[in-house]
């Protein structure tokens, strides 16, 4: 992250089973106390694991993301903290910060992955308020979420869509494209999509 920008800290809000398939849950992220929420897809493995943690069932055998744990451990190493540090087209990044003998480095990390450790060893999860702002949903008072489609940039949107479509979300997609096709009025070009 960049010198003098604000980090948020985020939690673990719930896991959501909307997709079309099982081949991806969604984990919500909630900024702590506040209303800023941020969907992130992730892997059934993943979830699983993050999941197995959050409602505090014993597994048999030690998982990987215990065995990761206990390698930093063996080797005087400790997660301190994951930063999710871009999102790109729909694609999060992560670092892991790991401190040992007084010296902190970071390893990139697959976000799903990330979130997994963090939630096993209790480290927190930071963003940048304003990667955060621009990709947030919002937690409204009835407890349903919001996403701020209309300050979203025309090329996020449609990324969006692709997504949507490709994942079968036909009823987002649709939103997606009702407000691309309204700037798109707006700008009095024939670039519709239909």
């Amino acid at each position: 992250m960049e010198m003098g920008s604000r980090k948020i800290e985020l939690e673990v809000a719930e896991i959501l089973n909307r997709m079309p398939s099982d081949l991806a849950l969604v984990v919500i992220l909630r900024e702590k106390g506040g209303t800023r929420c941020l969907p992130v897809l992730v892997g059934p493995l993943e979830a699983q694991a993050i999941a197995v943690t959050l409602y505090n069932h014993r597994m048999p055998r030690p998982g990987i993301y215990d065995l990761f744990i206990k390698t930093l451990s063996t080797f005087d190493g400790t997660l301190t903290e994951v930063d999710i540090y871009r999102i790109n087209g729909g694609i999060f990044y992560s670092h892991l910060f790991v401190e040992k003998e007084g010296n902190m480095t970071y390893i990139d990390s697959r976000t799903s992955d990330a979130l997994a450790l963090a939630v096993r060893s209790g480290v927190p999860v930071y963003i940048e308020e304003e990667l955060l702002d621009s990709n947030c949903i919002r937690l409204e008072s009835n407890g349903a979420y919001s996403l701020p489609i209309a300050t979203a940039s025309t090329k996020v949107l449609k990324e969006a869509m692709a997504q949507a479509v490709a994942s079968e979300n036909y009823e987002f997609a649709a939103r997606l494209r009702d407000e691309i096709n309204s700037r798109t009025r707006d700008d009095d070009s024939d670039e519709k999509i239909i």
